[in-house]
């Protein structure tokens, strides 16, 4: 008897290990394989796929001596996870790379019932980047739970790191494209760390509750203890709760007849907006989730927002500096980034002057001081950059300091009538 139980106890520690999640062989980020992507099959593609891609234009793509398709397990929380590389067969020097972020559950996976995210990722791959788009723990034997943006969130970071690794891309060109759950997880990445040079969103949810009550089964299902942790699980997804810790210039895309409303992407538009973030918007009338009527003119316009990356303005990430540790760290902060940082951001003399005059406004009259100061470095030449220096210092009853930039900015422009005024109110006291 006892060795019959034995038997079975073997019999089923050994269906367990069989069955068990692959586990990683390595540090996170690590790569543990690839390979061609071989399971091409025509007879896969949806019906409204077929009426899109030609068995032709797919056989091409299949046999293209252009672009390539990998697949591959990497590293991330101890699970092997699985995903995708698409690259330029030639790849002269190190590539730029575009994290790419897809939507669904099991039935958003990628491969060939999902064929127009690999032909997409393929697209991005032509005009010359490295494309990298992770399945998420919980399918194709990774193990783990996907979470729509709780502990999976890890598996982005990671293949992140991993992308970083390869010898053919260009670490400091990153890029992040998010479609529905993965325009979530993309924005959510953002505000935990991740600084993409440019973000495309397509159809992303920004405010969960909304979503309630028709979606709290799924949530229910989906979020760890969700009863208990309710409030936490809708403030984690919900990007407008957060939107301070967007610092990416971001393309947002939206049909007009998508299930999900289009007013959660333009509400984001509205507080980048208000934030004074860099972002642009379309709404397509009468497209659908995806964006399928218009794929043509939303991939154009996601290629031109990666090849030609918009640069954002660096008083928002300054504002910070001077909040937490004042004008003076906020000047040597503004200067750093000019010297490392001239492509992701501008320095223009109207946004630092619309700075020194919010502090104005909030009585922070030395502060202002410092940053119009900063603005007369920057743009000698600029007769407003000594009116507004000027003003600040009547402000703060430094009579002729604010008499001396009132002239200057008068010899500057002898049309400046505040300079003219201004200088006789003084002159008089």
């Amino acid at each position: 008897m006892r060795r019959r139980l034995n038997r079975t106890l073997a019999a089923l520690l050994l269906t367990s290990f069989l069955a068990a999640p692959a586990l990683a062989q390595g540090a996170d980020g690590a790569l543990l394989e690839q390979k061609s992507f071989d399971a091409w099959d025509y007879e896969k593609l949806a019906p409204w796929q077929k009426q899109i891609y030609s068995r032709a234009e797919f056989d091409a793509l299949r046999n293209s001596a252009e672009v390539e398709l990998l697949k591959i397990r990497y590293a991330s929380d101890g699970l092997s996870v699985a995903g995708f590389i698409a690259r330029p067969k030639k790849r002269p020097g190190r590539l730029p790379v575009i994290v790419f972020n897809r939507g669904g559950l099991e039935d958003g996976l990628l491969g060939m019932p999902n064929f127009h995210f690999l032909h997409e990722m393929l697209r991005y791959a032509a005009e010359g980047f490295v494309v990298v788009a992770s399945q998420y723990r919980g399918y194709e034997g990774a193990g783990g739970r996907d979470e729509v943006g709780g502990a999976d969130l890890a598996d982005i970071f990671n293949i992140m790191k991993m992308a970083r690794g390869l010898d053919y891309v260009d670490p400091e060109r990153l890029f992040m494209w998010g479609y529905s759950r993965g325009g979530l997880m993309t924005l959510q990445a953002i505000r935990d760390g991740a600084r993409p040079r440019a973000v495309v969103l397509v159809g992303a949810p920004t405010d969960y509750g909304a979503r309630l009550p028709q979606a709290e089964p799924f949530y229910r299902q989906t979020f760890p203890d969700y009863d208990r942790r309710k409030e936490e699980h809708l403030r984690n997804r919900t990007p407008l709760n957060w939107v301070e810790k967007i610092d990416a210039p971001v393309l947002i895309l939206h049909g007009g007849a998508d299930n999900l409303p289009p007013a959660q992407s333009l509400n984001l538009a509205l507080r980048m907006g208000e934030l004074g973030k860099l972002y642009e918007l379309v709404v397509y009338a009468g497209d659908n989730h995806p964006i399928i009527a218009n794929r043509e003119d939303r991939v154009r316009r996601a290629v031109d927002w990666f090849k030609n990356p918009r640069k954002m303005s660096a008083i928002p990430v300054v504002r910070k500096t001077v909040e937490a540790e004042g004008a003076a760290a906020g000047v040597r902060h503004y200067r750093e980034l000019q010297k490392t940082q001239a492509d992701r951001y501008q320095f223009g003399e109207a946004d630092l002057n619309r700075f020194g005059y919010e502090l104005l406004a909030a009585g922070r009259t030395k502060d202002a001081i410092e940053m119009f100061k900063l603005n007369v470095e920057q743009y000698p030449q600029g007769f407003n950059t000594y009116d507004s220096l000027a003003e600040a210092y009547a402000a703060a009853g430094e009579r002729e300091l604010a008499i001396k930039n009132y002239k200057k900015s008068l010899e500057l422009n002898p049309q400046n009538t505040n300079a003219v005024e201004r200088l006789k109110e003084l002159e008089r006291k």
